[in-house]
């Protein structure tokens, strides 16, 4: 594990679940107070206890685990993490409150929906409940000197948040996946998407002053003024369009990801580039795209 420092108050790494290099960022978030914000799936807990080492912090001294939601590659660590780190309280969005507590429904949708990832990932452990506290739109985290604030940005999720400090929000999945070098962000929108929803998140968070975006996958993305977020919107809007044609003409939904895999720059590469984890990923987001739309008629 390496530790890049953004700033004072911040450190992230690459969890490498499985081996797998720039697919999933774990946050630290160190003050008076400190966070593990998003923990990856089960399997990456040894790593993650290595990034709390390197970070100059013994697991007494997390005072909170904050995922932005509890799916597997989020939170699926959770309940394995929280048993290394005795002093710490989950946050999560009262949505999630029982799916933490009793991870059993959330692990038999994510194997029906991820199959061999979800293997891989490996099983989520429940949290007892003295351990876990739920959040209310802008409950405020005091670190000692600085805050966050949990934002809900429900959409990808129902029970998503996004977690805001003054220069820093860290997006989870609300803005799509991102990796450095591609100047797109794309849509991930499995099922239960909301796309009304997300679009008022997006809005949500542009409405905020802020200078980086933290994305889960992957690294921190500069807010360049809005025009990142703005970019997001017209990507899922463009999908929208391309998958409401695809239901237009009777196409399937593997065929609609293949048109969106030629028509929409740099979305192949991240095929290409994660292999196994992405392989699924865009499908399922048409799927999800195209089952907000079917309701909508």
């Amino acid at each position: 594990v390496e530790l890049h420092r953004h700033s004072e108050q911040l450190v992230w790494f690459d969890l490498q679940p499985d081996g797998v290099a720039g697919f999933i960022s774990i946050y630290i978030w160190l003050d008076e107070k400190n966070a593990i914000i998003e923990t990856g799936p089960a399997c990456g807990l040894e790593n993650i206890m290595q990034g709390i080492a390197m970070a100059g912090l013994t697991p007494e001294e997390i005072d909170w685990v904050l995922p932005t939601h509890i799916h597997l590659d989020h939170f699926g660590g959770g309940g394995h993490l929280l048993r290394e780190l005795p002093n710490a309280q989950a946050l999560v969005h009262p949505k999630a409150l029982k799916h933490v507590l009793d991870p059993q429904l959330l692990w038999e949708g994510s194997r029906a929906f991820l199959g061999q990832i979800a293997e891989m990932y490996g099983e989520p452990l429940p949290v007892a409940p003295d351990r876990v506290t739920v959040v209310e739109d802008g409950t405020v985290v005091d670190f000692g000197g600085t805050q966050l604030r949990a934002l809900h940005t429900p959409g990808h999720a129902s029970h998503h948040v996004a977690w805001v400090g003054d220069r820093d929000v860290f997006v989870g999945d609300a803005l799509g996946l991102w990796y450095p070098g591609l100047d797109h962000a794309f849509p991930v929108t499995p099922p239960r998407y909301n796309h009304a929803l997300a679009l008022e998140s997006l809005d949500r968070l542009a409405a905020l002053d802020t200078e980086w975006l933290h994305y889960t996958h992957f690294g921190p993305r500069a807010a360049r003024d809005g025009t990142a977020i703005a970019q997001v919107r017209r990507e899922f809007e463009a999908w929208l369009t391309l998958i409401a044609e695809g239901i237009a003409t009777g196409e399937d939904a593997a065929a609609t990801t293949e048109r969106l895999l030629a028509e929409r720059p740099g979305l192949t590469q991240t095929e290409v580039s994660m292999g196994l984890h992405q392989a699924g990923t865009h499908l399922g987001s048409v799927r999800g795209m195209r089952g907000w739309l079917d309701a909508q008629l």
